[in-house]
């Protein structure tokens, strides 16, 4: 099997040779005024085809021991150093060899004439040109291969960010639901009536959750009328003990935010709040410079603490905008309020 590939690698080799020979002496055909015996004369076809022949051998069998040991992903740099001196130098032992053949078997110089004959001078111009051919040859491949990494890299990453976003999508739906559910427990014992309307709102409600897996942002006026349905259900459940303000404003402004990022920090707030008639929950919803603020009075339930607020619902949220920006979702706490500021994405007018 390799005997057959080591054939097939020298008959191209020849191939290669002879369509370089040819090439060369048709550019002496023409330069010579169509002198139709620089065409046909064979002993300068046989001479372009040694030298032809020894330097593409030699750069053919110097790269693939090179590349045999290095690569473009790994060794990119030492490729180009070892590259470009390398083929200088066997360039210039090929190019050695072809005047030897030349001049020694074709011209019928003896060995000594033919090595007191030789100088630098004569090599010279050959290492000028191999050098300047293979910083060309190394420096678009080098250049391509940054670009691959660069692609593969981007690829890499794309497809990490989209594993992890799916994980962070797919661990809403049991948190959203076993929440929800908690509600609607309550409900049963308070008002079975209101449970069953809560039940098929939490149904429309759900339907929403589970369209929403299959995007990656959606429209800030889309994620608003959601969180205005979400809060019909809690208000079924806290009646006058909640009161959310939304600022007509945010309809008008196109931009996108992350599914379901509203709803978790409505959720949030009723979490860690008291909530009564007498000390209500108030959440404000509005826009701060380029950030989506969600604001409610910060009234925490008895061994609340910072860092139980940073649960599931939260740290979701800003998870999933690190694969979107920079700019990082803000969290504010004052004497008497909460606040959650997230950064508007793709944001046209304001």
């Amino acid at each position: 099997m390799k005997t057959n590939k080591f054939y097939k690698t020298v008959l191209n080799l020849t191939l290669l040779s002879a369509g370089i020979s040819a090439f060369i002496r048709i550019i002496s055909f023409i330069s010579s005024d169509y002198n139709i015996d620089v065409l046909l004369n064979f002993e300068y076809f046989l001479i372009s085809f040694i030298y032809a022949f020894f330097i593409t051998i030699a750069n053919v069998v110097g790269f693939d021991i090179l590349y045999s040991k290095y690569s473009w992903d790994r060794d990119a740099k030492k490729l180009v150093v070892l590259g470009i001196t390398g083929s200088v130098l066997w360039s210039t032992l090929a190019f050695f060899l072809a005047r030897f053949s030349h001049l020694v078997f074709i011209e019928g110089l003896s060995v000594d004439q033919f090595l007191e004959e030789e100088s630098f001078q004569t090599y010279v111009f050959s290492m000028l040109i191999a050098f300047t051919v293979t910083l060309a040859f190394h420096v678009f491949y080098f250049y391509k291969a940054l670009q691959d990494i660069k692609l593969k890299e981007k690829t890499f990453e794309s497809e990490s960010n989209s594993a992890k976003f799916d994980a962070l999508k797919n661990q809403l739906d049991p948190h959203f639901l076993f929440n929800s559910l908690n509600v609607l427990s309550a409900l049963i014992d308070e008002d079975p009536d209101k449970a069953q309307d809560f039940t098929i709102g939490l149904s429309q409600v759900y339907r929403y959750v589970l369209d929403q897996k299959h995007k990656d942002l959606v429209s800030l006026k889309e994620e608003i009328k959601f969180a205005e349905t979400y809060l019909d259900l809690l208000k079924m459940r806290f009646e006058n003990s909640i009161d959310v303000h939304i600022d007509d404003h945010l309809a008008d402004i196109d931009a996108k935010v992350i599914p379901l990022s509203l709803q978790l920090l409505l959720e949030n707030a009723i979490k860690h709040n008291t909530i009564s008639e007498h000390s209500p929950l108030k959440i404000k919803i509005y826009i701060e410079n380029t950030l989506l603020v969600v604001k409610n009075n910060y009234q925490p339930k008895q061994g609340d603490t910072p860092q139980k607020r940073n649960g599931i619902g939260l740290d979701n949220i800003k998870s999933r905008y690190k694969l979107f920006t920079d700019e990082k979702c803000l969290v504010e706490k004052t004497e008497d309020a909460f606040l959650v500021k997230l950064p508007l994405l793709q944001l046209q007018n304001l």
